[in-house]
C-alpha cells in the first residue's frame, strides 16, 4: 500500500512520573512511534516545551515520538 499522506514533522512528548508534561517539535530519532516506541531518558540539558514549561537537566523522563501528518498527496 502506498503512502497517501506527506509527513511534515514529528512531535516528541515528555512524561514526568508517568504524567504528560508537554511536547516539542523535532526530527525523527527512532523507528518505533507511539506507545511501543517509548524510551526512558536522563536529560543532558534543560528542555523548554511548546507550552512554556521547563524540565531541568538531570531529570529522568519518558519520551514518545508521534508523527504529524500534513497533507494528502
Amino acid at each position: 500500500m502506498e503512502n497517501i499522506f506527506e509527513i511534515i514533522g514529528y512531535q516528541k512528548e515528555y512524561y514526568v512520573k508517568n504524567k504528560y508534561y508537554g511536547s516539542v517539535s523535532c526530527e525523527k530519532d527512532r523507528e518505533k512511534f507511539g506507545y511501543y516506541g517509548r524510551q526512558t531518558e536522563t536529560l543532558e540539558q534543560d528542555v523548554v516545551l511548546s507550552n512554556g514549561k521547563k524540565i531541568k537537566k538531570g531529570s529522568v523522563v519518558m519520551t514518545e515520538l508521534q508523527q504529524i501528518c500534513g497533507k494528502k498527496l
